[in-house]
C-alpha cells in the first residue's frame, strides 16, 4: 500500500492491471463454461427422445398385443433395443455430473437400473412368451415416463444453472471493473488533474511575480513531490528576490547618498572658483555639507601661509552677526537657538604640499559618527578647498612676479633706449655749456646743437617705440590673429600685401612667448618701413621639431656696414628678446639684395 501512496503511475498500472484481470477472468470463465455446456443441447435433446421412445414402445406394443404378428413383435423389439441404446448413449452420459451423489446422477442411475432390471427384461419376456396381457407393463411404462421428464428437467436445470454461473461471472466482472474505473477515474480527479491544475495556476502566477501563491496539494505521490518542491522554490526565490529587493533599496540609497555627494563637489568647485569674498563662497558649501552628512556645527579658520596666523573665523551656527561680515542680507551662519548637545568632532588641515591654509573642522553627535564614505567625502572637499585656494595663492604670487617682471623689463627698456640716449644729450649739453664757456666759434656750438637735437629726435623715436611696444595686448585669444592684425597694419603703411605663413601647432606657446613674438615681428616690420624701401616682405612663423622659426624677409636696400656703431636701438631690442627665449638671432643681407630676421627658440611647453 505505501508504494501505491507514492506513485500515480503505480496505483494507475495497478487499475489498468485490475481492469484487464477482470477481463480476462470473464473471457477465461465464458470459455470453461461454454466448454461444460457442450453436449447438453443434444443431452437434452436426447433425453427427450427417450420419452417419445416410451410412448413408441407402448403404442407399439398395444398394437403387438392385438395383431399378434412376428413383425409387430420384431417392430417392439427394435425399439426396446433403441430404447436401451439411447439410455446408454455417451451423448447422454457425457452430459451427466461425474459426482454419483449428485441428484441428476442418482436420477439417471436409479432410472438406467430401473429400466436395465425391470421393464426391459419383462417385455421382453412378455413379447417373447405372447402373453395376452400387457397392461400391468404398459402401466408401470407408463409411470416410467416421469422419472424420464424428472430427468429432463434436472437436465434442462443443470445447464441453466451453467449459464446463470455465467451471467453471474459476467456481472461481477462487470460490476469489479466499473468499481475499478470509477476508483481510477476518481484517483485521477482528485490526484492527477486537481494538482496538476493547482500546479499550473501557481506556475502562471509565479510567471506573473506573484511568488507569494502556494500549492495546497499534499501526497507522497510525484505531483505531491512536485508541489512540495514548487513551494520550497518558490519560498527560497521569495527570499532571494526580497533580499535582492533590499539590497536594490540599500544601493539605492547609497546611490542617492553619492549623488548628494556629488552634487555637493560640484557645488563646492563651482563656488570655490567664483571672484567672491571667502565667506560667500563657503558658507553655502558648509551648510550643505550639514544636511548631507547630517553633522554640525562646522568651522572654518583660515589662516596666512606665510606666518600661520589666523585672519578669519567661519562657522556655520552663530546667535550674532560676526563683526567682519561684509553682507547684513545674509543670514546663512546666524540660528535662532544654540545646540548645547555635547559633539565629538575631526579636524582636518586645509593644506597642499606648498602652504597651510588653515582647519575644517566638523562636530557630529557621538551616536552619528562619520563613517569611511563620509570622511572621504570631507577630506575631498577639504582637499579641494586647499587646492583652490593654493591656486588662488600662486595666481596672487604669478601676477606680482608678472608684474615685477615688466617693471624690470620696462626698465631695461628705458635703460637700453631712452636712459642712453638722455645721457648722451647730458654729455652734448655739457659740452655745449663747455664750448659756451670758451666762447668758441658759432661753428662748433652748431654742431653741438644739430646733434642735440638730432638725439632728441632718437630719444623721442624710442619713446613711442617703448609706449606703442607697452601698449600692445592679445585683443583675440591666439597669436595668429595678432600677427595677423599687425601684417594687415604694415601692409597698409607699405602700401603692399605682406604674405604670412603661420603654421604652429595648437597652443605650443605661452603667452608671454606670444608677447615677444609679436613685438620681434613689429620691430623687425617697423625696420623695413624706415629703411628697407622694400616692395616686398614675407612673414613667416614656423615650427620645425622642437624648435620656433620667426623669419621676416624683405628685398630692401640691405643692412649698412657697421651697423652697431650707428646706435640701432631696434636690434638691441630684438636681441634682448630672443635672450628672453633663450633663443638665438641672426640679422643677416639677403642675395641679391634685402634683409632676413630670423630668431629661432624652443617653447617652454615642449
Amino acid at each position: 500500500m505505501k508504494i501505491l501512496r507514492q506513485s500515480i503511475i503505480t496505483r494507475l498500472g495497478t487499475a489498468m492491471f485490475a481492469i484487464s484481470l477482470m477481463a480476462l477472468i470473464s473471457m477465461i470463465s465464458s470459455v470453461i463454461v461454454a466448454e461444460s455446456t457442450q453436449g447438453d443441447a443434444a443431452g437434452i435433446n436426447l433425453a427427450g427422445s427417450l420419452r417419445m421412445m416410451s410412448y413408441r414402445i407402448i403404442a407399439e406394443t398395444q398394437q403387438h398385443a392385438s395383431e399378434g404378428s412376428e413383425t409387430s413383435r420384431d417392430k417392439v423389439l427394435t425399439s426396446i433395443g433403441e430404447f436401451d441404446r439411447r439410455i446408454n448413449d455417451p451423448i447422454l452420459t457425457n452430459v451427466l455430473p461425474k459426482d454419483d451423489q449428485q441428484q441428476l446422477r442418482l436420477a439417471y442411475t436409479t432410472l438406467v437400473d430401473e429400466w436395465r432390471d425391470n421393464f426391459q427384461p419383462a417385455l421382453k419376456a412378455a413379447i417373447l412368451t405372447d402373453s395376452p396381457d400387457h397392461s400391468a407393463y404398459l402401466r408401470q411404462l407408463e409411470n416410467f415416463v416421469p422419472r424420464i421428464d424428472q430427468m429432463v428437467h434436472l437436465l434442462e436445470e443443470s445447464t441453466e444453472s451453467k449459464i446463470k454461473l455465467l451471467s453471474l461471472i459476467q456481472g461481477i466482472s462487470l460490476f469489479m471493473t466499473v468499481m475499478i474505473i470509477f476508483i481510477a477515474m476518481y484517483d485521477i480527479k482528485s490526484n492527477v488533474v486537481e494538482p496538476l491544475a493547482q500546479l499550473l495556476n501557481v506556475a502562471r502566477d509565479a510567471g506573473q511575480g506573484k511568488l507569494d501563491t502556494r500549492v495546497h496539494y499534499r501526497s507522497d505521490d510525484e505531483l505531491g513531490l512536485l508541489g512540495t518542491t514548487f513551494n520550497h522554490m518558490a519560498e527560497e526565490l521569495s527570499k532571494i528576490y526580497a533580499d535582492l529587493e533590499n539590497r536594490v533599496q540599500r544601493k539605492t540609497a547609497e546611490l542617492r547618498e553619492s549623488n548628494k555627494s556629488l552634487q555637493l563637489l560640484y557645488n563646492a568647485t563651482r563656488r570655490f572658483n567664483r571672484n567672491e569674498d571667502i565667506c560667500r563662497r563657503l558658507m553655502p558649501i558648509m551648510k550643505e555639507l550639514e544636511d548631507v552628512l547630517a553633522v554640525g556645527p562646522i568651522e572654518v579658520t583660515l589662516c596666512d601661509p606665510h606666518h600661520r596666523l589666523s585672519y578669519r573665523q567661519l562657522t556655520t551656527q552663530l546667535l550674532e552677526r560676526p563683526a567682519d561680515c561684509k553682507n547684513s542680507d545674509c543670514n546663512d551662519c546666524i540660528v535662532p537657538e544654540p545646540d548645547n548637545r555635547l559633539h565629538d568632532s575631526i579636524t582636518l588641515p586645509i593644506q597642499t604640499r606648498e602652504a597651510y591654509f588653515g582647519e575644517f573642522k566638523v562636530n557630529f553627535l557621538p551616536t552619528q559618527p562619520l563613517g569611511q564614505e563620509q570622511t572621504a567625502l570631507l577630506r575631498t572637499l577639504v582637499e579641494n578647498l586647499a587646492i583652490v585656494l593654493s591656486l588662488e595663492l600662486k595666481a596672487s604670487q604669478e601676477q606680482h612676479m608678472s608684474l615685477m617682471e615688466e617693471r624690470a623689463v620696462i626698465a631695461r627698456e628705458l635703460h637700453d633706449s631712452l636712459a642712453q640716449s638722455l645721457s648722451y644729450l647730458k654729455m652734448q649739453v655739457g659740452r655745449l655749456q663747455i664750448l659756451r664757456k670758451q666762447k668758441r666759434d658759432e661753428e662748433q656750438i652748431d654742431d653741438v646743437v644739430a646733434e642735440l637735437k638730432e638725439g632728441l629726435n632718437n630719444a623721442y623715436r624710442q619713446l613711442r617705440e617703448l609706449l606703442t611696444t607697452f601698449r600692445l595686448t592679445l585683443d583675440q585669444p591666439g597669436l595668429q590673429p595678432a600677427l595677423e592684425s599687425t601684417v594687415k597694419e604694415f601692409s597698409d603703411r607699405l602700401g603692399f600685401d605682406i604674405p604670412l605663413k603661420y603654421s604652429l601647432h595648437h597652443q605650443s606657446l605661452t603667452a608671454n612667448e606670444e608677447i615677444h613674438v609679436l613685438q620681434l615681428v613689429r620691430e623687425a616690420l617697423a625696420n623695413v618701413v624706415k629703411h628697407s624701401q622694400a616692395s616686398e616682405v614675407t612673414v613667416q612663423v614656423t615650427q620645425s621639431g622642437e624648435r620656433v622659426e620667426v623669419r621676416v624677409e624683405d628685398n630692401g636696400v640691405g643692412l649698412p656696414p657697421s651697423l652697431e656703431n650707428q646706435g640701432h636701438y631696434g636690434l638691441l631690442i630684438m636681441r634682448d628678446r630672443t635672450h628672453t627665449l633663450s633663443g638665438d638671432l641672426s640679422v643677416d643681407n639677403r642675395e641679391p639684395s634685402g634683409t632676413c630676421v630670423l630668431m629661432t627658440f624652443k617653447p617652454k611647453q615642449s
